[in-house]
């Protein structure tokens, strides 16, 4: 639903739900709801509670956020993404913004940068957008017309290199390679649409 604040998105989801599970039958665990923050998914879920107490139910649907549920799927599922993510692994770690500032920080000391090139936080939220718009260090670098963009793939090169040597993704991963995994594995797809 695209809707302003306060015009009953959360309630049509809501009562959505619990039609499908009262009315329908349809399993709890087969409903996925996802939303952007933890308050609003467990806004969502004490109100699907609420809607379908007295009702004899075959579990609860799952209600969480975009990333978590991600993080859910992958720990899950991931298995196949070392296929196309080489030394990926189901037990990976999570890079916060602090971990993030931490790794970049690094990159710039082994490659001789410091912030006057570039804030650090500048280049982390352009390799954010670049991840976003599906663009790799490779393609960074095939489309940069200044030495300040082919820096900045040799920055988001490094880092993603630092990720994987870490077994680790950040926030924007957690979305692509989720997307990642299910566009490769027609398995995993398979069962999640079950």
């Amino acid at each position: 639903l695209l809707a302003g604040a306060g015009s009953g998105k959360t309630r049509v989801i809501t009562h959505r739900i619990a039609h499908l599970i009262a009315h329908h039958r349809v399993p709890g665990p087969a409903i996925v709801a996802v939303t952007f923050t933890n308050k609003a998914a467990g806004e969502m879920r004490e109100r699907v509670v609420k809607l379908l107490e007295g009702k004899t139910l075959l579990g609860l649907p799952e209600v969480c956020t975009f990333h978590s549920y991600c993080v859910r799927l992958l720990r899950r599922e991931g298995h196949p993404l070392a296929e196309i993510r080489p030394g990926f692994s189901p037990r990976f770690n999570i890079y916060d913004a602090e971990d993030q500032l931490a790794l970049l920080k690094q990159v710039y000391r082994s490659l001789g940068l410091d912030e006057k090139f570039m804030p650090h936080r500048t280049a982390l939220s352009r390799i954010s957008h670049a991840k976003s718009q599906h663009t790799t260090p490779a393609d960074m670098f095939r489309g940069a017309r200044d030495p300040v963009t082919q820096r900045l793939a040799s920055v988001y090169e490094r880092y993603e290199g630092g990720l994987r040597q870490a077994n680790a993704l950040d926030f924007d991963d957690l979305l692509l390679e989720s997307v990642r995994l299910l566009r490769h594995s027609a398995e995993v797809r398979d069962r999640i649409n079950q």
